[in-house]
């Protein structure tokens, strides 16, 4: 039992920072294959832990009047940096706590070692200490998963309102057709009722997407399907846009094959690809979609009459919210989602500038 009245040969102070090691050796002891993982890396287990200690040290001496520095920050860098690392390490908030418990066991062990009975005011002042990491650790743990999980949530909702917009504005152009000869009137009031309808849709769509960001994480679901199919499906997504700009689409399937795809996710970036190809071409050019299967992978080359890319474009064509066109409205986030998908299946994406002329997006799926 601890005896208050107790007057020990060393200050705890000096004990710590004489026995830091030991201290770091009971400590791990105490975690490894309990609190901790066994297999985890030894440097990154205990990284953070000789720069807390020497934090306590400096709290005992400060308290004692034996430092030189004066009164110490309120705040534990060390521990803060130590709960984002636990985070990213997949560490529970509980294991986090027992880790600061672990800790305090261990420095009072080694401090009875030598019989030297932490006092009780040292005992407060290592227990504030410990209780202050825990807190600093806890509150940055808890502040970057919670920002985690908010980036998440944006990035869903942004992959979801740009998919959105598609047939949202396939149906736009579908509508300004039918005005323009004659099969709806301008001026009836079910057609002003739609025209108000897709323009609500419209702005709360951008409003998501001006909140969100481009997820990063997809679970793929395969099914079986052919290049000529999800080619075709682009084609009919991108046909209204092509005829309002007397824009031809041409397609062209070398050698096809059933192959086992993620129908949605590649159907969005062939339908990204095809839409800005007819969205950045000239009116009466032409995009072309060529696509084949040989040798256990998908090759689909998207070319179209944009008369090349500005300069430095060509590095920043997939990056989220970076328009190849700042003179076109759009957020930006179509070639970003077609490389998410392509991404999410193990293939590769990149673009041809041919100048003068328009470029060619060439996209490349390994398939089972």
């Amino acid at each position: 039992m601890w005896n208050p009245q107790a007057v020990p040969a060393m200050h705890l102070a000096d004990v710590l920072a004489a026995r830091r090691d030991e201290v770091m050796a009971r400590w791990k002891a105490n975690v490894v294959g309990t609190i901790a993982p066994e297999a985890i890396h030894p440097v990154e287990l205990v990284d953070h832990l000789p720069t807390f200690i020497d934090e306590i040290v400096s709290a005992l001496r400060e308290d004692a009047g034996l430092s030189p520095d004066g009164p110490l920050p309120e705040d534990s860098p060390a521990a803060a940096v130590h709960g984002e690392q636990r985070l990213r390490l997949g560490f529970s908030l509980d294991a986090v706590v027992r880790e600061y418990g672990a800790l305090l066991n261990a420095i009072v062990a080694t401090a009875r070692d030598p019989g030297a009975e932490p006092t009780f005011r040292q005992l407060k002042v290592l227990s504030d200490a410990i209780i202050s990491g825990i807190a600093h650790a806890v509150t940055e743990y808890a502040q970057q998963r919670d920002a985690e999980l908010l980036r998440l949530a944006n990035e869903h909702f942004a992959f979801i309102a740009h998919e959105l917009r598609n047939p949202l504005s396939s149906a736009t152009v579908a509508l300004e057709l039918l005005k323009r000869q004659g099969t709806i009137p301008a001026e009836s009031r079910a057609c002003r009722s739609l025209e108000q309808g897709l323009k609500q849709t419209s702005d709360l769509i951008d409003k998501t997407l001006k909140m969100a960001r481009i997820a990063s994480g997809i679970e793929l679901r395969r099914q079986a399907t052919t290049i000529r199919a999800l080619l075709e499906a682009a084609e009919l997504e991108a046909m209204s846009e092509a005829e309002a700009k007397d824009i031809e689409l041409r397609l062209t399937i070398g050698e096809d094959a059933s192959v086992l795809l993620d129908r949605r996710l590649v159907g969005s970036a062939l339908g990204n690809l095809l839409r800005n190809g007819v969205k950045y071409s000239s009116p009466g050019s032409v995009v072309e979609a060529r696509g084949s299967v040989s040798n256990g992978r998908v090759v689909i080359e998207i070319e179209d009459g944009c008369g090349g890319l500005p300069p430095g474009k060509v590095e920043k064509a997939f990056a989220p919210f970076v328009r190849l066109d700042e003179g076109q409205s759009g957020f930006g986030l179509g070639l970003a989602i077609a490389k998410q998908a392509v991404d999410a299946h193990g293939g590769s994406i990149r673009v041809q500038n041919l100048p003068e002329k328009g470029c060619i997006f060439i996209l490349e799926l390994p398939v089972p």
